[in-house]
């Protein structure tokens, strides 16, 4: 397959790098185009920072990789993977995959993860995504466990080319070392969930911001199964229409058949 990887950490994330091999190595034809700024939290959003409009990009010299085949894009992962849909980074990716995200994005918090917003974007072009996260448990967590969760990506990369239809798969993993990961389960949705934002201060540095809520879990939700020590998984078909919404008295009833006007 064509596969996409980006993320939303930026462009030297470590765990941007391990998704990428894990793609490489089961075969793929991998492209990587990640933000070349840290754009947590954008969810969805299509915003390029180029000149005259077009969306700027910058190769990047990976050892062992062909040349081309990694971008900085001045874009946020959304906008990258629309791009890429379109076919503006050559060839359309059959997959896009999103991450792996330092940090849980759990919940329905995950409307405002930029790792899913990009995986929604290319779902919402045709084109099924995995967004992967890794739990790291704060930013000063000192040993960050990206081989525990490239195998869980091994797994879903082998599960999702047995399957045909377009989906969108949210992927998150303790960061346990490989021995100690209880499983993969089938998660619901947290009420609220985990994500993380950029804020930039007024001195001009960037923080990142960590926006959790696990008080209240529930127990088969994906933040509750994280926590005991599973990798979870949750099938998400973005903008879905409230068909159960009552606007009698609102809006026109229909014609009858025939009826002109």
């Amino acid at each position: 397959m064509r596969v996409l990887i980006t993320n939303d950490d930026g462009i030297d994330s470590p765990g941007l790098a391990a998704l990428a091999e894990v793609a490489r190595e089961r075969g793929h034809d991998v492209l990587v185009a990640a933000p070349c700024w840290d754009s947590s939290g954008a969810s969805s959003s299509v915003t390029g920072v180029g000149r005259r409009g077009d969306v700027d990009s910058e190769a990047r010299s990976w050892p062992g990789w062909p040349e081309g085949s990694v971008l900085a894009v001045d874009a946020t992962p959304a906008l990258i993977a629309l791009v890429a849909v379109h076919e503006r980074f050559g060839p359309r990716p059959d997959l896009v995959l999103s991450g792996i995200n330092r940090g849980a994005n759990s919940g329905r918090a995950i409307l405002h993860s930029g790792t899913v917003g990009a995986a929604f974007t290319a779902y919402q072009h045709g084109c099924p995504a995995l967004a992967l996260s890794l739990d790291v448990g704060g930013a000063t967590d000192p040993d960050l466990h990206w081989e525990t969760a490239a195998g869980v990506t091994r797994l879903l990369l082998d599960w999702l080319g047995d399957r045909p239809r377009r989906m969108v798969v949210n992927c998150n993993v303790p960061n346990l070392a490989s021995g100690r990961l209880l499983g993969i389960r089938h998660a619901s949705l947290d009420l609220i969930g985990t994500f993380q934002t950029a804020m930039t201060e007024e001195s001009g540095s960037t923080v990142a911001l960590t926006v959790s809520e696990p008080d209240g879990t529930e127990a088969d939700s994906d933040t509750a199964l994280l926590q005991r020590g599973f990798a979870c998984v949750t099938a998400l078909v973005p903008i879905v229409e409230d068909t159960s919404v009552d606007f009698g008295g609102l809006v026109d009833p229909p014609a009858p058949p025939g009826a002109g006007g």
